[in-house]
């Protein structure tokens, strides 16, 4: 019986990975999204996973493990022990609809003392100020505020939202 399941890829070989097992006949799905970011100081856009390493495929499990598994830039099925995580179809649709909805993720352009918020990952909701970008990368550093304590932390530019103006 033909499931969805999550699949890790090999470091950006998404794209490869979903290209061969669809030529092997297996359905896959990777999200994509538009990223808005500043290069030199002009706006760019350019198209990036909405989980990155990782894609959707629906296959038998039992049938066409190994074709999954030994795909060219597939590192691995996703398993929660030795279960195969599946994913739900409705999941999957209601992520496909948002994505057409709404296809951009725009990156804040922050200057350095603005209040900003952590939103995604680990550091959600902790809130500090905006120190400067990484030189090359996607990462920005944050002094994170708490209490009389102060302390730096590397976090993706897109996981931070503005709160306020430059203190």
């Amino acid at each position: 019986m033909q499931k969805w399941y999550a699949v890790m890829a090999k470091l950006q070989q998404e794209r490869t990975s979903t290209s061969f097992l669809e030529q092997a006949g297996i359905e896959t799905y990777y999200p994509e999204v538009n990223e808005s970011f500043s290069l030199r100081g002009r706006r760019c856009v350019r198209r990036s996973g909405l989980f990155p390493g990782y894609f959707f495929a629906r296959f038998d499990y039992d049938k066409e493990y190994r074709t999954v598994s030994y795909c060219r830039g597939v590192r691995r099925i996703v398993a929660f022990g030795q279960a195969p995580a599946e994913v739900e179809s409705g999941l999957l649709d209601d992520i496909r609809r948002r994505l057409s909805q709404q296809d951009m993720i725009p990156i804040p352009r922050l200057r350095h003392g603005e209040v900003v918020r952590i939103s995604h990952g680990p550091l959600t909701g902790v809130e500090g100020v905006f120190d400067s970008c990484l030189s090359g990368k996607e990462r920005v550093v944050v002094l994170l505020r708490a209490l009389t304590y102060q302390s730096r932390a590397e976090v993706k530019r897109s996981d931070i939202e503005r709160l306020s103006e430059a203190v």
